[in-house]
């Protein structure tokens, strides 16, 4: 039976990137809560889709279960499944934001219109409009994502190995998982690439806010989403020539950014397949995550948030958006 340390420390390993941000910035917020329930949700979706397509493929006549091709056939299907659901999930969101704006619009005209005193209204309608904005958003709905994400990677495998202390014919099992690809314990090298998609599963989730907001503002002036899956490729890499432009280029740029880091990731554990492949793989990830994080937010320095979030901000004199006090009753 595998000890409880290895358990907890390797629980420790997958989980607290997620429950950090849950813990400390989502459970205190309503609203943030239940974003973040939704984008669990939307996980779930992506990856009913991902299966139902690997079970269709499987009832293909002669097709190969092995190898490369099964690979691409799982890796594939689940890259893309799970960035259209992240663009429509976000999609969703900016329309439920749009009636929340109305709802607070028509709530100010009331108290103007009821009372001279309105600061005690204009303090609660503030608060919540500081509450959802991009970044406190994408930062809830990337924690509830991941956490999700990370469960299904990560919480059979932890849940065998911790809570089986017999074996099927009766005798007891002492010893802890190994397998060829790596020399670490099963769990540490599980709890390793769960966290690490974690980490990933927030910056994406961002990614998808400042791409899909950009885009939006496109949409909403008359423009059209032809060519979608051509403009997140061809500005795909635009960061590495000065980061990503506060418009529609730097928006298909924030969404191919996610793309190919998401496949890119993906592949990375191709070695595993390998004895002793876990040190290119778990590499090769962590690599990723770096250069994913840098040049996301090299990309977006000092233009993150739209316009009218950081006028807003700037007027009630806060510049912690994801820390904020305030709160709505």
């Amino acid at each position: 039976m595998t000890s409880a340390a290895l358990s907890f420390g390797s629980a420790l390993l997958a989980f607290s990137p997620s429950i950090s941000l849950l813990l400390f910035l989502v459970i205190p917020k309503a609203q943030l809560l239940i974003l973040a329930i939704c984008s669990a949700f939307a996980y779930l979706l992506s990856a009913l889709f991902s299966s139902a397509f690997w079970w269709l493929f499987r009832l293909i006549p002669g097709s190969n279960n092995e190898g490369w091709s099964s690979l691409l056939t799982i890796v594939l299907p689940s890259v893309l499944s799970q960035y259209f659901v992240r663009c429509y999930f976000v999609k969703m969101y900016f329309r439920v934001e749009k009636v929340i704006q109305k709802s607070v619009a028509k709530h100010e005209a009331e108290n103007n219109s009821n009372t001279s005193d309105d600061s005690e209204g204009h303090e609660e309608t503030n608060a919540l409009q500081l509450q959802l904005n991009d970044l406190s958003c994408s930062l809830a709905s990337g924690a509830g994502y991941a956490f999700l994400h990370s469960l299904f990677l990560f919480g059979t495998l932890l849940a065998s190995e911790s809570g089986e202390q017999y074996s099927n014919n009766g005798t007891e099992r002492d010893g802890t998982l190994y397998q060829p690809s790596c020399s670490l314990p099963s769990l540490i090298h599980g709890a390793l690439i769960a966290g690490l998609f974690s980490i990933l599963d927030v910056v994406w989730m961002m990614c998808t806010f400042y791409g899909m907001r950009r885009r939006a503002a496109v949409y909403s002036n008359g423009g059209n989403s032809a060519g979608m899956i051509g403009g997140t490729i061809k500005e795909g890499l635009s960061f590495i020539t000065g980061g990503l432009p506060d418009n529609s280029k730097g928006g298909n740029g924030a969404l191919g950014l996610v793309m190919v880091t998401h496949l890119a990731a993906s592949l990375a554990l191709a070695p595993n397949m390998k004895e002793e492949g876990c040190k290119v793989s778990l590499s090769c990830l962590g690599l990723i995550v770096v250069l994913t994080g840098v040049c996301f937010a090299r990309g977006v320095k000092g233009h993150y948030l739209p316009v009218d979030q950081r006028r807003r901000i700037e007027e009630m004199g806060s510049g912690d958006v994801v820390g904020s006090e305030h709160h709505v009753d």
